[in-house]
């Protein structure tokens, strides 16, 4: 057994990011690896974003709501850019409900701008919106993983993520791809697993969450899928934001290695000083009610924990 998990460390001890291969122009269209096609309304926390950066090249990323100005991705899908193009509201991304640009991003400190696209710890960023967002039933805010919960195992656990990334591997422009929304379940991995396959601490860190494939091999992100949410339902029935796409092998996405996630409850404090909102929350509860929705987006000055019944 152990000679075959120092073989898999050797393997897989190189890796790639979860975003698209750069190039000049647009990149192809895109979906998760072994998936399924998402409904209207399913994910309305999930955003499609392009980055255009100084060179005229645009890149494709996923990306999450947050609140009504925040969205929340990986580092390495806003840096260097000088505008981000965002479509919200529905599985197609040709045909979003809601369609804007912003160029107002922060990625995270510790994050080195100047050595994108390596992949690199601290993978995350906040998007300003620049504008307020209106929830309704296919536009969403999507709960964070709260900081004590950020060291948490989540071995064997079931998650999902979802995103337009590749379906399989691809060292090409022009992979034949749908437009729509792909989603798939995924399994979590102990940091220490991850750790043995990817044979890197520079990458698997305390601040990583892996996650593998749940019932067939190939199931994983891939290019294109930087940025994706990964999503439980917690004890409380809310589905929670646990990590950000971030990496996969150099080996192939649908080789059966797990992806690594950014894990979100590590940055609370980043993101409140940023921000100047509070996304940690300490009581279980519910994501508001269509209801409540109204009454959200006119407080403008409510920290955005009370936005939901913990």
């Amino acid at each position: 057994m152990w000679s075959a998990v120092i073989f898999l460390a050797v393997v897989a001890g190189i890796s790639a990011s979860a975003e698209t291969l750069q190039a000049s122009g647009d990149l192809p269209e895109s979906r998760i690896v072994s998936g399924w096609e998402a409904r209207e309304g399913q994910f309305p926390y999930m955003l499609y974003l392009r980055g255009i950066r100084w060179t005229g090249d645009i890149s494709a990323c996923g990306a999450s709501v947050i609140h009504r100005r925040w969205g929340l991705t990986s580092a390495r899908c806003t840096a260097q850019r000088t505008v981000l193009m965002i479509s919200a509201g529905s599985v197609n991304r040709l045909r979003p409900r809601v369609h804007f640009e912003t160029s107002t991003y922060f990625t995270h400190t510790n994050y080195n701008d100047a050595l994108q696209p390596i992949t690199q710890p601290d993978d995350i960023s906040l998007i300003n919106f620049n504008r307020d967002l209106t929830f309704d039933n296919f536009i969403q805010p999507i709960r964070l993983q709260r900081s004590a919960d950020m060291n948490r195992d989540y071995t064997d656990v079931v998650m999902s993520t979802s995103g337009w990334g590749t379906t399989f591997t691809c060292t090409e422009l022009g992979c034949p791809t749908p437009e729509i929304l792909n989603w798939v379940h995924l399994r979590g991995v102990s940091n220490f697993m991850c750790l043995l396959m990817f044979n890197s601490n520079y990458l698997v860190r305390a601040t990583t969450i892996c996650a593998g494939p749940f019932n067939v091999t190939s199931q994983s992100i891939c290019s294109g899928d930087s940025g994706v949410p990964l999503t439980v339902l917690e004890n409380d029935g809310v589905p929670t934001q646990l990590g950000i796409g971030s990496f996969v092998t150099q080996f192939g996405c649908h080789v059966g290695f797990p992806g690594g996630f950014t894990r979100t409850g590590h940055y609370h404090a980043w993101m409140r000083e940023v921000t100047g909102i509070n996304f940690d929350w300490t009581r279980a509860g519910e994501h508001p009610a269509l209801d409540d929705v109204a009454d959200l987006n006119a407080d403008e000055d409510a920290d955005f924990s009370d936005s939901f019944k913990y």
